[in-house]
């Protein structure tokens, strides 16, 4: 169906209450006689072509159709009406400026982070996904909307699912004290299971071997190795780093470097930063 619609007695049914119950329709009620209006006519029809299936603009010439424009109760032109699910939202009555209607328009769009959120939270929930998909789209939604709880505690939980538990510990700790709901404490539990799945017996002993030989590379590629594969992706490349600065080509420290990099999620600041790194030692 397009989305411009001029709205008669026959198609009103199918076009007005027919509809998606989240489709949000915006009905120009005009008269062609109304040589003032043609210009917010225009506007909204250039409007509608932008916005594409966001919204569905019905246009009704009153002059042509009195049923519909008595239904309405408009007693003059132009008139804009919004409809979602069958039910008026808010309207405006006389010629309006563009930048009036899209202010009221927006006010019932869905907005860019509510799709990102959710998105995200579909692939969370799909054990079957890449949770590095899930971690771009709600990385966009924080960036747009930082200080929105939902998008927060999502972020939180795929940050942790994702490995980046310093981030996902920076991120629960900015929660103000009314916004520690039952979501939060979970993911406080979440992050601290994770956190001691991060230190196993192996990685303490490891830890433990190069506190006492701090120099040996072979054990900081085998303990950056552990931490890899424990997703503590920023400590293996800090360790792994360390060995570069001394010995570009020691074992392969430099192809685990560029591996846990390349596992990185897209826009992760932890892959940009190792990047340029790595990018300052070979320049």
């Amino acid at each position: 169906m397009p989305n411009i619609i001029e709205l008669t007695v026959e198609n009103f049914q199918s076009v007005l209450i027919e509809q998606s119950p989240e489709q949000l329709i915006v009905v120009e009620l005009y008269s062609p006689r109304d040589e003032a209006g043609k210009g917010m006519s225009h506007d909204l029809v250039t409007l509608a072509n932008e916005l594409g299936e966001s919204i569905i603009l019905t246009r009704v010439n009153c002059d042509e159709q009195p049923q519909i424009t008595q239904q309405f109760g408009v007693t003059s032109v132009p008139t804009v009406v919004l409809i979602r699910a069958g039910k008026p939202l808010d309207g405006l009555t006389g010629v309006t400026p563009i930048a009036q209607i899209k202010e009221l328009l927006f006010k019932f769009l869905p907005k860019p982070e509510d799709d990102l959120l959710l998105k995200a939270s579909a692939l969370l929930m799909d054990e079957t996904a890449d949770i590095n998909d899930a971690f771009t789209l709600i990385k966009q939604a924080y960036e747009l909307a930082p200080d929105r709880i939902d998008i927060k505690l999502c972020y939180s939980e795929i940050l942790i699912k994702a490995g980046q538990l310093e981030n996902a510990k920076t991120l629960l700790e900015s929660f103000s004290l009314e916004d520690k709901n039952a979501t939060y404490q979970r993911l406080i539990s979440l992050l601290e299971l994770a956190e001691q799945a991060g230190q196993s017996p192996e990685i303490t002993a490891l830890e433990h071997q190069l506190a006492q030989s701090p120099d040996d590379n072979d054990v900081k590629l085998e303990l950056a190795v552990s931490y890899s594969q424990a997703n503590r992706s920023g400590d293996a490349l800090d360790l792994l780093f360390t060995i570069l600065l001394i010995d570009l080509n020691f074992g392969d420290a430099k192809k685990r470097y560029l591996d846990i990099i390349a596992a990185l999620p897209d826009g992760d600041p932890l892959a940009s930063s190792a990047r340029r790194k790595l990018y300052s030692l070979l320049h």
